[in-house]
C-alpha cells in the first residue's frame, strides 16, 4: 500500500521514538555505567531514557512475561549500540570542527513541515503524539544533521551507482516476488540413470540438449513431450504438471522455475536418474512496476543501501581506533 507523505512522515517518527526519549533519570535508579568509549562513559539512565518511547510500544505489542522481557532486552542492545555510535560520531565530528547551528535545526525543522505540507507546529504535535518532547525532537534533528555533514565528508563523495547496481536489484525484488507467486508449468524427463555408462549417459544429455534447442526454436512443446518424454504421469497431457505454488517441485526444479520469464524454456535440470527440461507457461500477474517506471526510485534505495554499508564500515573503524567497552 503506498504510503501518503504525510503517512511516511509519521512512520519516520515513530522510528525514531525508538532512539530518542527525555533526559530525566528517575530517583530511584541506581546509576551505573553501561558503556564506555573512549574517556566519555554512557550511563543506564541515559539509555533508558533513549528508551521510553520504545518501551510504551514493546509494552502493548508484546505480551507480559518472557516474550516482553526479550524484547526489552534486544531493545536496550539495540539502543546502546546506537549511542556508542553517536558518541563516536560526535568525536569524530571534533576532530573536524563540524557542528550544528539552532538556526540550521530550525531550518530542518521548517524542510520536514514543507516536504509534508503542514506547519511547524503541526510537526511537533505529531512528535508529541509519537512520544517525543519538542526538545528531544530537536535534538535528534540535530544528531541527523550532524551525522550527514560527517557522511558528507567522509562518504558521500565515493559512492557511485551504475546502471548494473540498479538492473541487479530489480531482479532481486522480482526474485523475491516471484517466491509468492502461483504458477502453471510442464516438463519433459529423459531418464539417465546413473548406472548407464558415460557413453550412454552422454547420448541421454545430448538428447535432453536437443530436445531444448528444439523448443527453443519453436517446436510445440507438448508434441516433445508426447515424443520424448519418459514421465508417464505427464507425457500425454503435453507434460503440463499443473497449476503450482514455489516449492512444490523439487529443489532443483523449483529453483529454476523462479528464474524462468513466462514462456522460457530451461537446460536440462539433473533430477534424480533424469534430465529434467521445464517451460513456464504462466505466472500470476506481478504486483511490481516495469523496470523503467521504478528506475529513479531503485537508483536511490541503491544509493542509500551503498551509503548505510559505506557508514556503517566507517562507524567499524572508528570503532577500532577507539576504545570501547560495553558493560550491559
Amino acid at each position: 500500500m503506498k504510503l501518503t507523505a504525510f503517512s511516511r512522515f509519521r512512520a519516520a517518527l515513530l522510528g525514531m521514538a525508538a532512539f530518542t526519549g527525555t533526559v530525566a533519570a528517575h530517583a530511584t535508579v541506581v546509576e551505573r555505567v553501561v558503556a564506555i568509549v573512549g574517556e566519555q562513559a554512557i550511563l543506564l539512565s541515559d539509555l533508558r531514557d533513549r528508551a521510553k518511547p520504545f518501551l510504551l510500544r514493546v509494552d502493548q505489542q508484546s505480551p507480559d512475561g518472557a516474550q516482553r522481557a526479550a524484547a526489552t532486552s534486544q531493545l536496550y542492545g539495540q539502543l546502546l549500540q546506537r549511542l556508542i555510535e553517536e558518541e563516536l560520531e560526535q568525536k569524530a565530528a571534533n576532530r573536524a570542527n563540524l557542528t550544528v547551528t539552532p538556526r540550521e535545526i530550525d531550518d530542518a525543522l521548517q524542510r520536514v513541515a514543507t516536504q509534508n505540507n503542514v506547519s511547524v507546529d503541526a510537526v511537533l504535535e505529531e512528535a508529541t503524539k509519537s512520544g517525543l518532547t519538542e526538545q528531544s525532537y530537536r535534538l535528534e534533528l540535530k544528531r541527523q544533521l550532524l551525522e550527514a555533514k560527517l557522511m558528507n565528508l567522509r562518504i558521500q563523495g565515493r559512492i557511485r551507482v551504475s546502471e548494473d547496481d540498479v538492473r541487479t536489484t530489480y531482479e532481486r525484488l522480482v526474485s523475491d516476488e516471484r517466491k509468492q507467486l502461483g504458477f502453471r508449468a510442464a516438463w519433459i524427463h529423459v531418464a539417465a540413470p546413473r548406472s548407464l555408462d558415460p557413453d550412454a549417459l552422454k547420448a541421454r544429455r545430448q538428447q535432453a540438449d536437443a530436445i531444448v534447442a528444439d523448443a527453443r526454436r519453436g517446436v510445440d512443446f507438448g508434441e516433445l513431450a508426447r515424443k520424448y518424454s519418459e514421465d508417464a504421469a505427464t507425457r500425454t497431457r503435453n507434460g503440463v504438471i499443473g497449476d503450482l505454488k514455489p516449492g512444490q517441485l523439487p529443489p532443483a526444479v523449483d529453483a529454476v522455475a523462479l528464474s524462468l520469464d513466462v514462456g522460457a524454456v530451461s537446460e536440462p535440470i539433473r533430477v534424480g536418474d533424469d534430465f529434467v527440461v521445464l517451460k513456464l507457461l504462466r505466472r500470476d500477474e506481478t504486483q511490481l512496476p516495469t523496470f523503467e517506471a521504478s528506475h529513479d526510485e531503485l537508483g536511490q534505495r541503491v544509493y542509500m543501501e551503498k551509503m548505510a554499508k559505506a557508514r556503517q564500515h566507517w562507524i567499524d573503524g572508528l570503532k577500532r581506533q577507539t576504545h570501547v567497552e560495553v558493560r550491559l
